[in-house]
C-alpha cells in the first residue's frame, strides 16, 4: 500500500487560504492597498530617459482564468514614477502586468493587503532581475516562503527514503511549531494566516488532537480562517466519526460571529459534502433550503445553476460524458479508449497560477499511482505551442497533454460544467465518476485515489 508519510505530504495544501471560496463567490472589492514606485528602462535600449507611458495593471481573473475587473491601473510619468490604489476583494497574492506600447513585458506576483503600502521598482527589460518589492506584507510573506522551502525539503528527503518514520514525526512537529510561532507573532498579516493554516495542515493525520486544538484557536481569533477550518475539520470528523458529525461541525461554525456570506459558503460546503459522498437526494433537499435562504445574494443564483447541473450529470456514480482529444504524441484519447483504466482527467490553463503551484504535487501523485495503473490526462485551455513549450521548459511532461486546437473547448466546458480552473475528474476503470474536484479541492484527490485502489483490490480478490 502507499506509504502514509508520502500521502500526507501530498495532501498538504499549497494554497490554503483559497480553500473557502471560488473566485466568483467573493463580494465586491472593499479592501484597499497603495502601490507606488518607478519603472525605468535600460539606457542601452532607451537613452531618451523618457520613461512615460509604461502601464501597470492588476486584473481579477474569473474562475476560468479569464481576466476581468480592473483592480489597479497606473501609468508612469516621464521620470518613470507612478502611484495608485488597488481595490481588492481580499488579502491575497495578485499578478501585476507591466506593458509598454501595448506589449506585455512582465508579470509579477505580489501580496496585496488592506492598508498596506507596496513599493515596487524595476528596470526594463530585465524586470525579475532588477525588481524591488517592499512592504510589511510582502516582507513577511518572503519569511513565510522560507519556512515553506524548509519543510518542502524535509518531505523531499522523506520521499527519497532518507528520513526514518520516527525522525519524520519529530521533524513534522518541529516545523508545525515553527509555522505556529510565526502565526502568533504575525497573526494580523496575510503571511501569518497562511502560516497558521500550514501549521495545522502539517499535523493532519499525525497529531490530530493538536491539529484540532490549533484549529479552534484560529476559529476563535480569526474568522477569515473559518472557510479553511471547515475543510480541515470536516475531513477530521468525517474520518473519525462519519459524515453526520462532519456536517454538525459546520453547523457549529455557523454559530460563530460571522457574516451571512460566510454562512452561505458553509452551507455550500455542507451541500457539496453530501454530493461528494454520493448522497445526491440529501444534497437536493439541502439545495432547495439553500435557495430559500440565499438567492438574494449575487453569487447564489450562478452557484445553484452550476451545482444543479453537476447533481444531474456529474455526481459520483454517474457515467463520464464523452470526450475526445489528440495528445502531443499524436494519440487519440477518448472515454472508450480509456475503459479498463482508472484515470484523472484534468482541465486547466497552463498559465493558471494555482495549477502551476499544484504541478509539483501532481508529479508526485503521478509517480506514486502510476504503479497502480492510474493514468493522468490533461486538456489545456487557451494554449498555443509557444505556451506549451514555455510551460515545459523547466517541467517534465510525464503524461498525455492534449494538442492545442485538437479538442472542442466550448463543448467540453458545457459537457463537464467547467466553471473553475483547474477542474479534475477522477474516473474508475468502468468510466464511472468517482468525484469532480474544482480548484483547491486538489487535497482530496489522494483520498479518491485510495478509493480507486480499494475497489480494484476488492475486485481482484472477489
Amino acid at each position: 500500500m502507499v506509504n502514509k508519510s508520502i500521502i500526507h505530504f501530498l495532501i498538504i495544501s499549497v494554497v490554503l487560504m483559497a480553500a473557502g471560496c471560488s473566485q466568483d463567490e467573493r463580494v465586491e472589492p472593499f479592501y484597499q492597498a497603495h502601490i507606488t514606485g518607478a519603472i525605468t528602462v535600460d539606457e542601452e535600449l532607451d537613452s531618451s530617459r523618457d520613461y512615460s507611458g509604461i502601464e501597470l495593471m492588476i486584473l481579477r481573473p474569473d474562475t476560468l482564468g479569464l481576466l476581468n475587473d480592473t483592480l489597479f491601473y497606473a501609468m508612469t510619468d516621464e521620470s518613470g514614477h507612478y502611484a495608485g490604489d488597488a481595490r481588492i476583494p481580499q488579502n491575497d497574492i495578485y499578478s501585476l502586468t507591466i506593458s509598454r506600447r501595448s506589449n506585455q513585458l512582465a508579470l509579477i506576483n505580489m501580496v496585496l493587503a488592506d492598508q498596506d503600502t507596496v513599493l515596487f521598482n524595476a528596470e526594463l527589460p530585465d524586470v525579475e532581475e532588477t525588481m524591488v518589492i517592499e512592504s510589511r506584507e510582502n516582507d513577511l510573506f518572503r519569511s513565510y516562503e522560507r519556512l515553506q522551502t524548509g519543510v518542502n525539503r524535509l518531505f523531499q528527503f522523506a520521499n527519497a527514503g532518507y528520513v526514518t518514520q520516527d525522525t519524520l514525526d519529530m521533524e513534522v512537529r518541529k516545523w508545525s511549531d515553527m509555522f505556529w510561532d510565526f502565526y502568533l507573532e504575525h497573526s494580523d498579516s496575510f503571511a501569518g494566516e497562511e502560516s497558521a493554516a500550514t501549521s495545522i495542515s502539517l499535523l493532519e493525520g499525525w497529531q490530530d488532537s493538536l491539529m484540532m486544538e490549533r484549529l479552534n484557536i484560529v476559529i476563535d481569533s480569526n474568522p477569515s480562517l473559518i472557510p479553511f477550518a471547515s475543510q480541515v475539520g470536516t475531513r477530521y470528523y468525517s474520518d473519525e466519526y462519519g459524515l453526520e458529525r462532519a456536517i454538525s461541525f459546520i453547523d457549529t461554525l455557523k454559530t460563530r460571529n460571522i457574516d451571512n456570506r460566510v454562512n452561505m459558503q458553509l452551507k455550500m460546503s455542507q451541500i457539496k459534502m453530501l454530493y461528494d459522498s454520493a448522497r445526491v437526494d440529501a444534497a437536493r433537499l439541502e439545495l432547495e433550503e439553500f435557495k430559500g435562504q440565499y438567492m438574494n445574494f449575487r453569487d447564489a443564483a450562478s452557484w445553484v445553476e452550476r451545482f444543479e447541473y453537476d447533481l444531474m450529470s456529474l455526481a459520483p456514480g454517474s457515467e463520464l460524458p464523452d470526450f475526445e482529444m489528440v495528445s502531443i504524441e499524436g494519440d487519440t484519447i477518448t472515454k472508450e479508449s480509456m475503459l479498463g483504466t482508472p484515470y484523472l482527467l484534468e482541465f486547466t490553463r497552463l498559465d493558471n497560477f494555482l495549477y502551476q503551484q499544484q504541478f509539483d504535487r501532481n508529479i508526485a501523485i503521478y509517480h506514486i499511482y502510476k504503479n497502480y495503473n492510474v493514468e493522468f490526462i490533461t486538456i489545456p485551455f487557451h494554449a498555443t505551442s509557444v505556451v506549451m513549450n514555455a510551460f515545459f521548459e523547466e517541467r517534465a511532461r510525464l503524461w498525455p497533454f492534449a494538442q492545442p486546437g485538437m479538442f472542442n473547448e466550448s463543448q467540453l466546458r458545457e459537457d463537464f460544467n467547467l466553471n473553475i480552473l483547474p477542474t479534475r475528474i477522477l474516473v474508475d476503470e468502468n468510466g464511472i465518476i468517482i468525484r469532480k474536484y474544482e480548484g483547491t479541492e486538489f487535497n482530496d484527490i489522494v483520498r479518491g485515489l485510495q478509493i480507486v485502489l480499494t475497489n480494484n483490490t476488492e475486485e481482484e480478490t472477489s
